[in-house]
């Protein structure tokens, strides 16, 4: 009987995962932003940072090294824009077979601790068609988070 309680306890844990649909990143979310109030904000990405959409890594983005400047924000998020362009790549066989750059950088909550479901770690977005929009492109799991501090600094 001793044996039966952490058995059911770890095939319920097995179960309410195999619920959970598969987190995916890619993405096409339009937000209304306004100039940013305060511009001594900034994100260093140290080294650049590769994020693939799966594990056979044949869609990815990469955030190139430098200073991110805080140009945007709204109710939310901060974004920082890129010093130079977002290189979006697909692969195969784990060679990059394309990859083009488009203007953008990286939004990141503006409080870490909301309890806002809707909100993610952080994500890669490119302009959205006008000076008040920017779109979310790829979403940045929890593992963006544990990042900070060895691949990417804030300045706050």
């Amino acid at each position: 009987m001793r044996w039966f309680l952490p058995i059911f306890i770890s095939a319920l844990g097995l179960l309410s995962c195999s619920v959970l649909p598969p987190f995916d990143p890619m993405t096409s979310e339009n937000f209304a932003v306004q100039p940013a109030t305060d511009a001594t904000k900034t994100l260093t990405v140290k080294g650049g940072m590769v994020f693939y959409s799966d594990p056979s890594q044949t869609h990815g983005i990469r955030f190139p090294p430098g200073t991110y400047a805080l140009e945007a924000e709204d109710n939310d998020y901060w974004y920082f824009r890129s010093p130079s362009p977002l290189e979006f790549r697909d692969s195969e066989n784990g060679a990059v077979t394309s990859a083009r750059g488009v203007p953008g950088g990286i939004m990141i909550p503006r409080s870490f601790t909301k309890s806002v479901q809707n909100l993610v770690a952080g994500a890669g977005y490119t302009d959205g068609g006008s000076s008040t929009t920017r779109n979310m492109v790829w979403k940045l799991g929890v593992e963006f988070r544990h990042l900070e501090g060895t691949e990417w600094t804030k300045s706050f």
